[in-house]
Formats: structure tokens, C-alpha cells, sequence
């Protein structure tokens, strides 16, 4: 009984996993929890198992006695997710630039190459999956276990953000192009210039800098003229951007 609970509990995990990445529920959106316990003919323990596990995967929000509904994350929470996203990532490069072979930086190519085809095709979740896999690899070579445990907790809730709150301003050929030039960068063994790349590559993506004094995610020296003239003290004496 309990093995069939736990196959119950995957393939319910799966089933709505699939509806919420293909858009079949949009964030906000009910989780039809009896309806989907009825389509697999499970019981709703097995449902309920599942939508805690997203919850904790950041894709489902769970309202106890009451319902439960994919998440609808707000601009702050995605650029918060990316501030997090961006330090774990510049430790990856540095770490893959230390401990990288030129088989690692060929296999981060095709990944590259991945991207850019679902891209191509018009694949939205092809293309997020194959963008996600090609940062958890960037972590994988940097060799550190507590890093890579962290970014593969950030997984899904990157892939969601990536299909249902896609930033409208972000250039994709420039996005796509700059994975090629991050493995160029580390091949040749330039770690402060991969760094830039990420640096660049992400806070465009998720629009950090609009958040962030100037220089904030980079080695740069600040002007503080410039970092006075662009943020200013709000009623609550908290720093804002002008």
C-alpha cells in the first residue's frame, strides 16, 4: 500500500506539474484538487502530497482549509529571486573557472546550443528547461555540493518565472549569445570578464539595476556623485531610486 501512495504521489506530482508549466493553470488560477484526483482516479492524499511539494519547489501557494492556487509572483519577488540567482551564479564562475576542463566547457556549448534551438522553434518550455540546465551545469563544475543543493532548489521556480512572467524588455538573441560568450570567457581562462557576462547576463534578465546602486553587482568603483544624484531617502528614511 505505501509504494502505491508513493506512485500515486509522483504521478500526481507530475500530472500538475505538466498543467502548470504547458499554462493548463495560470498563476492565481484554483488548483482543481478533486478534478485531478478523479482524471488520475486517486484519492486527494496523494494530490495534496503533491501540491506540497510544489509549494515547497515555490510553484504552488497553499491556504490551509481553504485552497490552493499556483503562485503569482510579484516583480519584487522575481528580482529577488534573481539578486539570489546572480550571487549564486558568480560563485559558479568563478568556482567553474577554477576547476573547469575544456570537457565541461564543451558540454556548457551544447547546452548553449539547446537554448538557442528551443528558441528558435519557439519551444517556451523547452527553452527554459534547456536555459536552467545549463546554469545548474555551470554548477556542477564548480564542484561545491552546497552550491549546487541551493540552485537546484531555485529550478522550478526559475523555469515558472520563465514561462509565465517573461520580461518583455529582455533581448533573447543577445540573452542566448551571451551564453556562448560566458564558455568562451572561461575557456580561455578570463574569470573577471565571465563574470561581467553573468553579471550583465542576469541583471538585464531580471532588471536589477533599476534596484541596486550603481556598481552594486560588479568589481567597478562607484562615483558616489552619481550613486547620490540617482537614489534619495523616501518618508520612512529608506533609500529609493529617484
Amino acid at each position: 500500500m505505501a509504494k502505491r501512495n508513493v506512485a500515486s504521489s509522483e504521478e500526481s506530482y507530475k500530472h500538475l506539474l505538466e498543467m502548470i508549466l504547458t499554462k493548463k493553470i495560470m498563476p492565481g488560477e484554483k488548483i482543481p484538487e478533486i478534478g485531478i484526483s478523479e482524471k488520475l482516479k486517486v484519492s486527494r492524499t496523494p494530490v495534496r502530497d503533491a501540491m506540497k511539494r510544489l509549494e515547497n519547489e515555490g510553484l504552488i501557494e497553499i491556504f490551509p482549509n481553504r485552497f490552493a492556487q499556483v503562485k503569482d509572483y510579484s516583480l519584487q519577488e522575481i528580482q529577488d529571486i534573481g539578486a539570489v540567482r546572480l550571487a549564486l551564479d558568480t560563485l559558479a564562475v568563478r568556482l567553474a573557472a577554477l576547476h573547469g576542463s575544456q570537457l565541461d566547457y564543451m558540454k556548457l556549448i551544447e547546452l548553449a546550443k539547446e537554448c538557442e534551438k528551443a528558441s528558435k522553434e519557439g519551444d517556451l518550455i523547452l527553452r527554459s528547461k534547456a536555459d536552467c540546465d545549463f546554469h545548474m551545469a555551470l554548477s556542477n563544475i564548480s564542484k561545491n555540493s552546497s552550491l549546487i543543493k541551493m540552485q537546484k532548489s531555485l529550478y522550478l521556480s526559475i523555469q515558472f518565472i520563465m514561462i509565465h512572467h517573461p520580461n518583455p524588455s529582455n533581448d533573447e538573441a543577445r540573452h542566448l549569445h551571451q551564453h556562448f560568450e560566458l564558455v568562451q570567457a572561461l575557456s580561455e581562462n578570463k574569470e573577471k570578464e565571465a563574470v561581467e557576462i553573468i553579471t550583465d547576463h542576469l541583471s538585464s534578465f531580471y532588471s536589477l539595476r533599476n534596484n541596486y546602486p550603481a556598481g552594486f553587482f560588479s568589481d567597478e568603483p562607484v562615483n558616489p556623485i552619481e550613486q547620490a544624484i540617482a537614489w534619495e531617502e523616501n518618508e520612512f528614511g529608506e533609500k529609493v531610486m529617484k
